[in-house]
Formats: C-alpha cells, structure tokens, sequence
C-alpha cells in the first residue's frame, strides 16, 4: 500500500485545522473584550469548536505516526 497519498491528506489537514484553530483562538481573544451577554451565547459554541478542532488535530497526528511506523 502506498502510504503517500494518505500521508499527502493528512498534512492537508493538518494544515486546515491549523488555520481553523487560530481563526478560533483570534475570535475568542477578540469575545473577551464584548458585551456580557454575547460572551455568554458565542463563548461556549467558540469554546466547543475550538476543543473538537484541537483533538481533530492529535488524531491526524497520531493517525500520521502510525503509517510512517508501518502499523497501519
């Protein structure tokens, strides 16, 4: 089985999430300095978002070790 190919779409999304996160990091820097009422009802969603693009993240990585160490 060739591994290059797969290798190539994880660092694709790799890269994605990469963006993604920070995009997220800079709007939830940004949600600290609004109203009280907004931080309530966007945080968390932000919040939330941010965590499932994080654990994405370790799970492309762990996935990306285990086919160069050929256990996949």
């Amino acid at each position: 089985m060739d591994k290059q190919p797969i290798l190539e779409k994880i660092a694709a999304a790799k890269h994605e999430l990469g963006e993604a996160e920070a995009d997220l990091e800079k709007v939830l820097l940004s949600l600290k300095v609004s109203a009280r009422a907004e931080k309530a009802m966007i945080g968390k969603a932000l919040e939330d978002a941010f965590s499932k693009v994080k654990h994405a993240t370790k799970n492309l990585i762990d996935l990306e070790k285990l086919i160069v160490a050929g256990k996949l």
